[in-house]
């Protein structure tokens, strides 16, 4: 069986580039090749259209395998399985409940609570989560910035009172003041002085994040692509400096940093945005030396700083920005 794979590729020669590029000048008929062939992207890149293995040649991230630092391929090594999350904006915590339960019926493996402030307490929450077993879902949850840090309260008890293993519970709370002021032009960095105080409540559970950089919002706004991930970027480590001034440490602090990222409709380059993404936010966190609490943790650089920290975790939302209003159909092509 070898032999014959082997004889079968070699009746076929590999074309040079020099080769692709004749026979595509030649279907050109004389047109430019520039203006026709090359597609000029918003973030001012040439896009080939083709492109060959020696355009690999020297790149380093081509050595780097899923599941390591830079974690350009993704933070896992063993499966590429992904949550599937719904949100649900909360008026009724009885009707939002039975909503959630069928959202989970029909395969749903994330949810999304937009919480009312004003409703927060512990029978709401209990009433919320009925019959939700919050150790084998993923639960996000969300309300006004000033009262997230009651919220996380309200939660963790409800977790403690149900008896979880708190290392098992996965989710996240939306504390992000920084996106009021890009949204609403207010002034909310009093509530910066409540990062400290969120993440020690939230410290115990290594799995729930609660500082969000939502820059979904700046891909609804029309920004492109780099400049959402450029923002992003400088977002995420705005929020990671402030608490490490703050006394928190910084593998604790980066391990409770989520990011929204919306998804435009230009497939290749969106690709490259995550991967970029991960890379860099890799390299920001390993400036601040996070120093993993396990004494047993073996995902260590060579200056023994953890890398367990320098992973990003995402959480990828369709752009609403080139959805029409009138015609379903079309944005549901869209988003494929």
């Amino acid at each position: 069986m070898a032999d014959s794979k082997e004889k079968l590729f070699s009746d076929f020669i590999a074309p040079t580039r020099q080769e692709w590029l004749d026979k595509i000048n030649v279907d050109l008929k004389g047109a430019d090749y520039q203006k026709k062939m090359v597609w000029r992207t918003n973030e001012g890149f040439s896009a080939e259209p083709f492109y060959r293995k020696e355009d690999l040649e020297g790149m380093a991230q081509t050595d780097v395998l899923p599941g390591e630092f830079p974690y350009l391929r993704g933070n896992k090594k063993d499966n590429n399985r992904w949550y599937v999350r719904q949100n649900i904006r909360v008026t009724d915590s009885k009707e939002a409940n039975e909503k959630a339960l069928d959202l989970l019926d029909k395969g749903v493996t994330s949810l999304g609570f937009k919480v009312p402030a004003k409703e927060l307490n512990a029978t709401f929450i209990s009433t919320l989560l009925e019959g939700i077993k919050a150790d084998a879902v993923e639960l996000n949850f969300s309300t006004c910035q000033g009262h997230t840090v009651e919220l996380a309260r309200l939660l963790t008890a409800y977790y403690d009172e149900k008896g979880y293993d708190r290392t098992a519970l996965v989710g996240s709370i939306d504390f992000d003041p920084m996106q009021k002021i890009l949204t609403k032009g207010k002034d909310t960095t009093a509530l910066l002085n409540k990062l400290a105080e969120l993440v020690n409540i939230l410290a115990p559970f290594p799995k729930m994040r609660c500082i969000c950089i939502n820059a979904d919002t700046l891909c609804n706004a029309g920004a492109y692509i780099y400049q959402e991930l450029g923002y992003a970027l400088a977002w995420g480590n705005e929020y990671l400096n402030l608490m490490v001034e703050a006394g928190i440490p910084a593998a604790l602090a980066a391990k409770k940093i989520k990011f929204n990222f919306g998804i435009s409709g230009v497939y290749f380059m969106e690709i490259a945005k995550f991967r970029a993404a991960r890379m860099m936010w890799a390299q920001i966190v390993k400036q601040y030396n996070p120093v993993c609490p396990r004494e047993d943790c073996t995902n260590t650089g060579e200056d023994k700083s953890c890398n367990c920290a320098c992973k990003m975790y995402v959480n990828a939302t369709t752009s609403t920005y080139n959805m029409t209003v009138f015609d379903s159909y079309v944005n549901m092509l869209r988003t494929q």
